[in-house]
């Protein structure tokens, strides 16, 4: 593993890529900050491996195609011998969007997209991703998540009356704890499921499918007008902001674009929260799962503001624990849950919010 890195010591990082241009590309990024070293560069799986173990770096990009040995191959003997931060640099492609998502089940720590069309990744969103990584001790995170045999979905004339909004956020380490957490839910649910995981667009889509392949509940990656529906998971595609709207007379998701005057981060999970919050008042849940930053912190204060309840997942259990830290610094937290018991404490919330809903239509 990493050794303990002071201040002084710039981050120590090796790049795994077989192209020279991008080879090239991603270390100027990276030494365009005094504070990261590249330390080594394999041009494929066993060149990485080799350097990794005679240098044991604070942090590792990979490639996933490359010759020899792919990026998951790589990635899953790594962890077995030297666990070490790695963030993936991807190409925007299908096949590579659903390798990197497996990646991230392996124990990769993020996803940074290669060119594509024209735009390149920037220098900043690289150095902060490998920043970040290198301060993480991934000899805590769970890795490979056995697979879940649900059957086929059973359909039902029966749907669950929309008690309830739950909106879980989540950054760095956000994708492993939602594919613990969502396949926990159970189908009878009577909410609506918002999920905003920091991710870049093309890759929320397959991320969608997988929650969907483990879980019970109907997950899919958000389009601008869909209905909110008990049992139903919506993912907030990247690149997008998500908000509440209304599509003939039934609350929906709206899609916005990123405004490019805007830092934060995009979906955000403040700007969801924080649309929600008003309307659905006592009948908000507000989740805030792993992740660098404080996306998350306004949006529960609005949620708390507004009657609606706030779980957060405890230091223990969270790969980073900026986000749900902020939260609690914010004194908005309700409840602060290991990532095993959220769901529990979900399904607890909203069938307490379901049935103070049913006495009041009673009376």
């Amino acid at each position: 593993m990493p050794g303990e890195r002071t201040e002084a010591r710039p981050i120590r990082v090796v790049v795994g890529e077989d192209s020279p241009l991008m080879q090239t590309m991603i270390v100027e990024a990276l030494q365009s900050d005094p504070g990261i070293r590249v330390v080594g560069r394999g041009a494929d799986g066993r060149a990485v491996l080799r350097l990794v173990s005679d240098l044991r770096p604070d942090c590792v990009t990979l490639d996933l195609e490359m010759p020899n040995m792919d990026g998951l191959e790589t990635l899953r003997y790594l962890m077995s011998e030297w666990p070490t931060p790695v963030v993936i640099v991807s190409a925007h492609t299908s096949e590579s969007a659903e390798i990197a998502l497996a990646c991230l089940e392996y124990g990769a720590v993020d996803i940074v997209p290669k060119t594509w069309g024209g735009n390149r990744f920037t220098a900043g969103e690289l150095v902060e991703k490998v920043r970040g990584a290198s301060s993480i001790d991934v000899g805590r995170m769970r890795f490979a998540l056995p697979e879940i045999a649900i059957g086929a979905k059973p359909r039902t004339a029966f749907a669950p009356q929309l008690g309830a909004v739950v909106i879980v956020g989540a950054s760095t380490g956000g994708p492993q704890a939602l594919m613990d957490l969502v396949p926990r839910l159970p189908r009878g649910i009577p909410a609506a499921v918002v999920v905003v995981q920091h991710m870049p667009a093309t890759f929320t889509r397959y991320f969608a499918e997988r929650l969907d392949a483990r879980s019970s509940l109907d997950a899919r990656e958000a389009e601008h007008g869909d209905v909110l529906e008990p049992g139903r998971v919506l993912v907030a595609p990247g690149g997008r902001h998500l908000m509440l709207g209304e599509r003939d007379g039934r609350p929906a998701v709206m899609l916005l674009g990123k405004n490019e005057r805007q830092r934060t981060a995009c979906p955000s999970v403040d700007f969801a929260m924080s649309s929600f919050a008003p309307v659905f008042r006592e009948r908000l849940v507000g989740v805030v799962l792993t992740g660098m930053g404080r996306d998350g912190a306004a949006g529960c204060a609005a949620i708390r503001a507004n009657g609606g309840t706030v779980i957060c997942q405890d230091r223990e259990s969270s790969l980073v624990f900026g986000m749900p830290a902020a939260v609690m610094g914010n004194g908005a937290a309700d409840f602060v849950v290991p990532l095993g018991g959220i769901a529990d404490r979900i399904v607890k919330t909203v069938s307490s919010v379901s049935s103070r809903e049913s006495a009041h239509e009673r009376r």
